[in-house]
């Protein structure tokens, strides 16, 4: 693979794809498979470069001289030397080649236009028949001038909006925090997310529309000694006595298939039938909708609603206006967490000591086979959220009314009409925020077939099949890294993909760009000498028992991610001269809870033993349990952040699987342009690497700098040798170096035994590929 790079031009920027018509088909339907008379090529052309597809036009029913003017945008980032382009004749199971075009990327690699009619090759023998009319033109990175704003997204830009950031359920004031600062200069204060959304969901007058991968009925948003001050803060019972008061309340879930009944019932724990009953005969009006697709004899359709998931969770509700009018205005709630159990934490993540108390009613674990909550340990969980404010709301509401009325259009008069709403304002601008102002933009993943679209906002989605697909994260994370100046830090549940870009393994269904862009940014800055460096934090291992097939075959595909990354950049610190090691550049980590005797001892009499030779009794003996990352953030420069609930991975980039949203978000007077930004964005990522990291300490301040990246390497280095420790002791570091070696020739290894497997279980950390999983499945 690496060598054959060496000789293949590299495209990478925009390529735009203009598929124009055909001519003169010849008619596959004309022999044994020609059911009905009259039925000729049912056309439609899918482009590859070398072996990655590209894109697929709408087929065109019984029509050999079909036109289909579709225009793709394209971001590429690979070194091919062929563009692949087959006509397809669509079958009732499949479809059957027409014929083959093969054009060699020197025709585009300088940037030039190319158009022309290309004859069509049917044959071994090179015979043709027919052609085919298409225009390419690839436009480097930076000839388009994308800025930190997506300019051919579905949803524009919203000036005078507020966020404000979350990192986990609670965060409560904590020593840990000591030193940082607001934008202002004053001291931080810790941010809330469970306890501001009880608030807004309490002070709701009007409504208040919640979409969720899972919204459990079960559990309490304020927790503790607080719990006393605000009477029953249960989601179910707010959300039915809201609605009896006569707040419209519209949740909508998402209809896990395996809760249908069969074998696998529950297996996903998202409670979405039993939520559904919980509303039953209540004011609030619950859908619990699956993730359709409206497919060709409806076969698709069945493996998108079974494999596929909603993942989008949102919250929109309307709030005081606050200038003393009694009017309204609206908020909104987008990010990582969803309203459900196992959700709640703090940055302390105990493992034991809340099992009685905070987490009573609300214990999970999933990944420790054994535990149970009278034996413990709970799963500790990390995430991060938004709340949204000012014009930003108005396309959060928007992609749930789509949503709605496109999936339930029995109940679209559900929706309050607030055109006319006199009380509502719908214009009203974000209260002040420190650093000033917000310019943000909502991003998605999703379809047609799970939500309306706006004809005029058309020609921003990406299109397969002729549906149309919003596929916006994915291309402002391009954009976002293609752009990034002096560091990019990513949290992340899953990273995987670019396989096309892989050492081995390279045909699997995992091809956006995001890994070779970021790896590609880090070779032009060694390339141009200059300071950059990009630190991702992932799960330690992905939800689950490690040791089973699914999360196996993930591990592998997060291995052959990271290592086709460190491979190219140590070639582009060889060819470079500069001295360096890949892991200078490039660091990925996890986080782990490491507890000692004293934080388990005031429970250990209430818990039971656990199970003999169990996850469970290796975790009581040790005190260590990853805590499980479910972020989807990623932060450029202290200037630009995306909070949401898409995954790096296939199933949340395509736009086509399974449907999610995002918000990004930057502060004008906040600029890199303009020196180290140092705004709301710098101030949460101090706070968030002090709660990983044990505390502030000032190196945090420029991640770019080696001393930062020498402090974050020691304490993380300090803390495995500490987890990893026969006798347990108590840390407030949770931030662990990823447990792999990496050469100076950019070559991954598993660590010395034990630890070639994650601690305390029997998995290898490299993971393995099962061969037998449906390839679209785990990536």
């Amino acid at each position: 693979m690496l060598q054959y790079e060496e000789e293949t031009n590299f495209l990478h920027g925009t390529l735009k794809i203009h598929v124009i018509a055909a001519r003169d088909l010849p008619d596959t339907d004309s022999t044994f498979f020609n059911i009905n008379r009259g039925d000729w090529t049912d056309p439609y052309v899918t482009i590859f470069l070398d072996q990655t597809q590209l894109l697929k036009t709408a087929y065109l029913e019984n029509n050999l001289d079909p036109v289909w003017d579709e225009l793709f945008s394209i971001p590429v980032c690979h070194h091919a030397n062929s563009i692949k382009v087959k006509v397809m004749d669509r079958e009732h199971i499949g479809a059957e080649t027409v014929g083959t075009i093969l054009i060699s990327t020197d025709d585009i690699v300088d940037g030039e236009p190319l158009e022309g009619w290309w004859d069509l090759m049917v044959s071994n023998d090179g015979s043709t028949q027919g052609a085919v009319h298409i225009m390419f033109q690839l436009f480097p990175v930076g000839s388009l001038s994308e800025g930190k704003v997506l300019n051919d997204a579905y949803f524009e830009a919203r000036e005078g909006s507020k966020v404000v950031m979350y990192q986990d359920a609670d965060t409560p004031e904590m020593d840990i925090f000591n030193g940082i600062t607001e934008p202002d200069g004053s001291p931080y204060t810790p941010t809330r997310l469970w306890m501001d959304l009880y608030q807004a969901l309490e002070n709701a007058q009007k409504l208040i529309y919640i979409t969720g991968w899972s919204v459990f009925t079960g559990i309490s948003l304020v927790r503790g000694d607080e719990a006393a001050h605000f009477g029953d803060t249960n989601v179910g019972e707010v959300l039915k006595r809201k609605a009896s008061e006569g707040v419209r309340v519209l949740v909508m879930t998402w209809n896990e298939k395996s809760n249908d009944g069969g074998w696998m019932e529950g297996v996903l724990g998202t409670h979405d039938e039993d939520t559904l009953k919980y509303f039953k005969g209540s004011d609030v009006i619950c859908t619990n909708v699956p993730r359709q697709k409206d497919s060709w004899l409806g076969l698709g359709g069945q493996f998108v609603s079974t494999l596929y998931t909603h993942h989008q969770k949102t919250v929109v509700c309307d709030t005081d206006l606050e200038d003393g009018s009694g009017r309204r205005r609206l908020i909104g709630f987008v990010g990582g967490v969803d309203i459900t159990d196992g959700r709640y934490d703090t940055p302390h993540y105990p493992l034991f000591s809340t099992i009685f108390s905070l987490h009573a009613g609300d214990f999970y674990q999933n990944c420790t086979v054994g535990a149970c909550k009278m034996s413990g340990p709970r799963e500790p969980w990390h995430d991060i959220h938004a709340r949204v404010e000012g014009p930003i709301v108005l396309d959060v509401l928007q992609n749930f009314t789509d949503r709605w009325i496109k999936q339930n259009p029995d109940k679209m008069d559900d929706i309050l009409d607030l055109e006319d709403d006199e009380e509502i304002s719908l214009d009203s601008e974000a209260p002040e925020t420190l650093g000033g102002p917000f310019v943000m933009q909502l991003l998605r993943s999703i379809t047609i077939d799970s939500a309306i679209m706006d004809e005029e906002r058309a020609q921003f989605c990406f299109r397969k099949y002729g549906r149309l697909i919003d596929d916006s994260i994915m291309r402002q994370y391009v954009n976002l890294i293609r752009n990034a100046v002096s560091f990019i830090y990513i949290e992340n549940q899953y990273f995987m993909g670019s396989a096309y870009s892989w050492l081995e393994d390279n045909d699997t269904l995992s091809t956006h760009v995001i890994p070779r862009e970021i790896t590609q940014k880090i070779i032009n800055k060694i390339e141009a000498r200059e300071s950059f460096h990009v630190y991702i934090c992932i799960p330690m291992y992905p939800e689950g028992d490690p040791a089973t097939v699914p999360s196996q075959e993930i591990l592998r595909w997060q291995f052959r991610t990271m290592e086709s990354m460190h491979k190219r950049i140590a070639i582009a610190i060889e060819k470079a001269g500069c001295g360096t090691h890949p892991s200078d550049h490039l660091s990925f980590y996890c986080l782990g809870k490491r507890e000692g005797l004293e934080d388990i001892e005031p429970v250990l009499e209430n818990l039971i033993d656990p199970a003999p030779g169990t996850g469970a009794e290796l975790v009581r003996e040790s005190l260590r349990h990853p805590i499980y990352v479910h972020s989807k953030l990623m932060i450029v420069d202290d200037d630009y952040i995306i909070i949401g609930s898409a995954n790096i991975n296939q199933r949340s980039l395509a736009g086509e699987r399974d449907s999610e949203i995002c918000i990004g978000a930057f502060q004008p007077n906040h600029s890199i342009t303009d020196g180290p930004p140092r705004g709301a964005i710098h101030t949460f990522r101090m706070a968030l690497w002090s709660a990983h990291l044990g505390g502030y300490n000032p190196e945090f301040e420029n991640p770019n700098s080696a001393e930062c990246l020498g402090y974050v390497r020691s304490v993380t280095e300090d803390f495995w040798q500490l987890y990893t420790a026969d006798e347990p002791t108590h840390s407030d570091v949770h931030l662990l170096p990823y447990p792999l070696y990496v050469s100076e020739t950019g070559d991954l290894s598993p660590k010395e035994a034990p630890w070639d497997c994650f601690p305390d279980t029997i998995a290898p950390v490299v993971g393995a590929k099962s061969g037998m999983l449906p390839g679209k499945l785990t990536t």
